[in-house]
């Protein structure tokens, strides 16, 4: 399981402990509110990807290829590119995936059962 995910509470309501670290200092630095990457219909990546990646013992990563803001990333499957997806930053700097969450979703199973 990927660092970013660890800490998550089994309590829907709280925050993971790195969400509630990363809004330490950014309180300390007097920054807007931290939100965790999410998809366009504003459910976060780290809601989707564990639950697709324990279903298909993978690994699935957001990344940028040689790109520069705003070039569309690539979504990886085990180090392989599977779509590139673009992304945008809100408001308070914090990243949005030009894709539903149920679109996503849809493609990684695609992927794994065509």
């Amino acid at each position: 399981m990927s660092r970013a995910y660890e800490g998550m509470s089994k309590d829907a309501t709280s925050k993971p402990d790195w969400w509630v670290e990363n809004q330490v200092v950014r309180d300390e630095m007097d920054l807007p509110e931290y939100r965790p990457p999410r998809f366009d219909d504003g459910v976060h990546t780290h809601e989707v990807v564990p639950e697709l990646e324990n279903r298909f013992n993978c690994k699935i990563l957001f990344a940028g290829l040689d790109s520069r803001y705003p070039e569309d990333w690539h979504v990886r499957v085990d180090g392989e590119s599977w779509f590139r997806v673009g992304h945008r930053r809100d408001e308070n700097a914090n990243t949005v995936y030009e894709i539903d969450s149920k679109t996503f979703k849809q493609r990684i199973v695609e992927g794994f059962e065509p």
